[in-house]
């Protein structure tokens, strides 16, 4: 099961999974899960995990 996480700036709710899938598609950090950092599929933000 995928972490689930809450964007500190909009307050959406996401998993990590998915931030990953949608929000940082094309980032080979975020593909290979080598990123600290979650990307909100809502408002764009970035943020650390």
């Amino acid at each position: 099961m995928s972490r689930i996480l809450i964007c500190p700036h909009c307050g959406s709710k996401f998993s990590l999974t998915y931030s990953r899938a949608i929000a940082c598609s094309g980032c080979g950090q975020a593909t290979f899960g080598e990123c600290g950092y979650a990307k909100c599929p809502k408002c764009g933000k970035e943020f650390k995990v």
